[in-house]
């Protein structure tokens, strides 16, 4: 396996507007890298630049500590998953696994060694004469993540294999790549849009919008510390509240939202992260779990009374969503009967897990 390194990674198709801008990543060898984020970011495009499928604009790939730039696809050592899986109608699996070894002229004995060593991994055993059309969705994934396996490279890339799939299918699949990863100790850059699949999959997550990089980091550095108010809405379901206002400084500092309706003092130990942005525009965020509809002592918390908008009940937990000065708050509380909508009810923030975000540039306060 390798490591793949990006340096000053551009993208344009006009020459003015960079659909990747800039970009800086340094995959480590046998890493699990997710880059992550919203339709349109860029993230797909940086995957086909590593592979060799579309021109870089400006900047530097390299793998294994190789420069690729003016490097064949075929020649990269990488081998791609796609979201269609790609696979060929009119032959059987063992034909498509087979295929690529084919066309470099492996020996009959090394082609059926590898394609039936991948068949066992993946379990595909039962189905190798059989042919796309007889199989379900996941084993047709099953079958291109095969074709990948069989060529033994240096990189995989994973272009949102599991979009296509039904909720059922994408958990089994991703527990199944997951599983793939240790046991080939393989190099994965693994494309997705979808947050949970990022956070359970990752050694790392790269997220991205509108072509930039914004954070790279572990899936719980990321959730915990986000740099900007993107990171933070973006990972996470239910996503982070947000309610806008500002930090005073009176007796001692406060939060106070815009319409005054709604303030939380703040101690002393926010005094070095705040004092710049006093009487300057901040949201303050708060994930959904860390709102509470009973009291507990042992946790600093603040009541606030709130009108309840909708009730979602989960099984092992319900979902509150309510309004606090004109912003939408999600709470998600263990599992209760199902309250009325439009009754009020207290619920508890937990002031010691709180995020300030200066609204000037968007960047985490800290």
């Amino acid at each position: 396996m390798a490591e793949v390194k990006l340096v000053s990674v551009s993208k344009s198709y006009d020459g003015k507007n960079k659909v990747v801008n800039n970009v800086n990543l340094d995959i480590q060898d046998k890493e699990f890298v997710v880059l992550v984020g919203p339709s349109g970011c860029g993230k797909s495009t940086t995957l086909r630049m590593v592979a060799g499928l579309e021109e870089i604009t400006s900047g530097e790939i390299y793998i294994d500590g190789k420069l690729v730039n003016d490097v064949s696809p075929k020649s990269r050592d990488i081998a791609m998953v796609f979201q269609n899986y790609a696979l060929y109608p009119h032959m059987t699996v063992y034909d498509n696994m087979a295929f690529g070894l084919k066309i470099r002229k492996y020996s009959k004995e090394e082609i059926r060694k590898r394609v039936t060593e991948a068949a066992k991994i993946l379990d595909l055993e039962p189905y190798l004469k059989r042919k796309p059309k007889a199989l379900s969705g996941g084993q047709r994934q099953r079958v291109a993540v095969g074709r990948a396996i069989v060529r033994h490279p240096k990189v995989f890339l994973f272009d949102e294999p599991l979009s296509n799939l039904d909720a059922k299918l994408r958990v089994q699949m991703r527990t199944e790549i997951s599983k793939l990863h240790n046991r080939l100790e393989a190099t994965i850059i693994y494309v997705t849009h979808d947050q949970t699949e990022a956070m359970t999959m990752g050694d790392r997550i790269a997220v991205m919008k509108d072509g930039d990089l914004h954070q790279v980091d572990t899936p719980m550095n990321i959730y915990n510390y986000p740099v900007n108010l993107f990171v933070a809405g973006f990972i996470g379901s239910p996503p982070m509240n947000f309610i806008n206002g500002k930090i005073i400084k009176e007796d001692n500092l406060k939060f106070v939202s815009n319409d005054k309706s709604f303030s939380v003092d703040l101690d002393s130990n926010s005094y070095d992260a705040v004092k710049n942005y006093i009487d300057k525009p901040v949201a303050l965020g708060i994930r959904p779990e860390n709102i509470f509809n009973k009291p507990d002592d042992t946790l600093n918390l603040k009541k606030h009374r709130v009108k309840l908008e909708v009730a979602e009940p989960m099984g092992n937990e319900t979902i509150l969503y309510f309004k606090l000065s004109d912003s939408q708050f999600i709470a998600r509380v263990p599992a209760i009967e199902k309250p009325q909508p439009g009754i009020e009810i207290d619920i508890y923030f937990n002031l010691d897990k709180l995020h300030f975000f200066s609204l000037d540039d968007g960047k985490a306060i800290r």
